[in-house]
């Protein structure tokens, strides 16, 4: 390690740098999803808009679809869908009702093909995940199959393999992974593997890659990026038992951070491979008299294996319950990070030999940000 002090629509132009660009954020609470601008040419971020939800305790997690036509949330009791407008701001199509006992609604992906369904689960000990039929504009339907976990479980964060035949599931509570096979002509899921992870590592978010040959997890108890190699076939996956830290290795008070977010940045559509060049992840710091951190993993091109942690470097601010990393759909040395224990949204962007980074833009919010997703 060097150690240092989503694609736009078709009927766009591919984005280069000093245009302008386009994201939405959610909230941990209050009845807003906003809308935001950067600028390339001035390196500013501005409120464009303020959405009201048809919702009051926040968007704790939000998803886009793969045509930029629609805006999935995650909020108390229900999986909502909003469709995106002509003006950029959202329009309420439906939503999916949830049981009391697994109304903490946390966490969506939507599958990157059709039939586009839309997987969505509960942050609760014992509770489904839940994939989700859409209708021909991407408005969600109706639940059509629960991908089962045993009742110690508690799931964070999913993953799909690139063709959307298999649904990871990074098990916090449990302390586990999960792999599910996903019909999706019959729409039915069936239990394929069960990982247990290793003492106290509890397994927060995860990552595929788009060759379907790894997966990283983020283990947030242990502050460590796990290394899984996938079987392409039959979508199990195994343990290398290679890990990476992501809070200085030094750090002996492991239990004041926990790790949250790993994303792989977007090739552009001039990339050579189509293989993106990084992993990025964000850890959270869990006072806010202390920061998070922030980290980059440098990626071979042919096999998508992990080459080296370019860097590892405090963020701004803690993170609070965020520190959501959200790589840029234009360019791969760019990327969002949301901090909701100082309620501000960054734009950070890698230098060119990746030995560091840093924040080019700041947003000041008057509440907590939860993540964010481009949009442009």
């Amino acid at each position: 390690m060097r150690l240092s002090s989503i694609f736009p629509l078709a009927i766009f132009a591919a984005s280069v740098l000093g245009d302008t660009h386009y994201f939405f954020s959610g909230f941990f609470a209050g009845t807003t999803i906003v809308g935001i601008q950067f600028d390339d040419a001035t390196s500013t971020l501005s409120l464009v808009q303020n959405i009201i939800m048809q919702a009051s305790e926040g968007s704790k997690w939000i998803a886009i679809d793969e045509q930029r036509k629609n805006i999935y949330v995650g909020t108390t009791g229900y999986f909502q869908s909003y469709a995106i407008t002509s003006n950029l701001s959202l329009t309420y199509q439906s939503n999916i009702s949830l049981s009391s006992d697994c109304s903490n609604a946390n966490f969506l992906i939507a599958a990157t093909a059709p039939s586009y369904t839309v997987f969505g689960v509960q942050y609760s000990g014992g509770c489904s995940a839940q994939a989700i039929s859409v209708d021909a504009t991407g408005a969600l339907q109706r639940t059509i199959s629960n991908l089962t976990y045993d009742s110690s479980a508690g799931v964070h964060g999913l993953d799909l393999s690139p063709d959307n035949d298999f649904v990871y599931s990074a098990d916090d509570m449990g302390n586990a992974v999960w792999v599910h096979l996903f019909e999706s002509t019959s729409g039915t899921a069936e239990q394929v593997q069960y990982l247990a992870a290793p003492t106290g590592a509890n397994p927060r978010h995860l990552a595929v890659h788009p060759n379907g040959q790894w997966v990283y997890v983020v283990y947030e108890e242990l502050n460590q990026l796990a290394v899984y190699s996938r079987d392409n076939t039959t979508g199990k996956l195994t343990d290398t038992n290679t890990t990476y830290p992501l809070i200085p290795p030094t750090f002996t008070n492991t239990s004041s951070y926990w790790a949250d977010e790993a994303l792989f940045s977007i090739p552009g559509t001039n990339s050579s491979t189509g293989s993106p060049k990084y992993l990025i992840t964000g850890t959270r710091s869990r006072s806010t008299n202390s920061t998070g951190y922030v980290s980059a993993f440098s990626l071979d091109s042919s096999t998508g294996a992990i080459t080296e942690q370019l860097f590892l470097l405090p963020s701004t601010g803690s993170g609070g319950s965020a520190n959501a990393v959200s790589p840029s759909p234009f360019s791969e040395e760019y990327f969002a990070i949301t901090d909701s224990g100082s309620n501000f949204i960054e734009r950070w962007r890698i230098d060119g030999d990746a030995a560091t980074a840093w924040a080019v833009a700041h947003l000041d919010l008057e509440n907590g940000p939860a993540n964010v997703v481009w949009y442009s």
